[in-house]
């Protein structure tokens, strides 16, 4: 059942870059593609492979985007995000757990865990597309290397929060 809400949640990702006006055939290739890697991902529950499969549609939407101008729509990428994150922890999950006998309570306890995280990370999102706003009017006459800059330096703190994020649960002790 895990593995068939996983194939969902990859036919759903590989298909959002699809929805960007115009898709061509590259984007459609890459979409393609990320659907073979991810197949096999999930089918043997390889955190690796649905990494990879997930980078092909990270690409593939912003080739779409690149294409299709700079009218981008902050919900489909929202909800390109959420099904990566909830993909991703279904299939690590899964391999964790590849043949045990799982309790509907076991099973609840991670559903609720994933769709708190996937939800904040919407209500982040929605958040700062609302700041951003603002934002992109002041930056339009910036030069390009400037919003890169920016880019790039909000990317490594996200990513470092998420490190420090999984290292300090790592830690954790369960209570005596």
């Amino acid at each position: 059942m895990m593995r068939l809400g996983a194939m969902v949640l990859l036919a759903v990702l590989a298909a959002l870059p699809l929805g960007v006006r115009p898709s061509t055939p590259p984007v459609a290739w890459l979409a393609m593609a990320a659907l073979a890697v991810g197949g096999v991902g999930v089918i043997a529950w390889s955190v690796p492979l649905v990494t990879a499969a997930g980078s092909l549609v990270l690409i593939a939407y912003a080739l779409a985007l690149v294409i299709a101008g700079p009218s981008a729509d902050p919900l489909t990428a929202i909800a390109l995000g959420s099904t990566l994150v909830l993909l991703l922890a279904l299939v690590h999950f899964g391999g964790r757990v590849r043949g045990a006998t799982l309790g509907p309570s076991v099973i609840a306890s991670q559903a609720r865990q994933w769709l708190a995280v996937v939800g904040l990370g919407v209500v982040a999102a929605l958040a700062l597309t609302a700041a951003a706003l603002p934002l992109g009017v002041a930056l339009r006459s910036a030069s390009l290397p400037v919003v890169v800059i920016a880019g790039a330096l909000g990317a490594v703190l996200t990513v470092a929060g998420v490190i420090a994020l999984v290292t300090s649960e790592g830690r954790r002790r369960p209570a005596s």
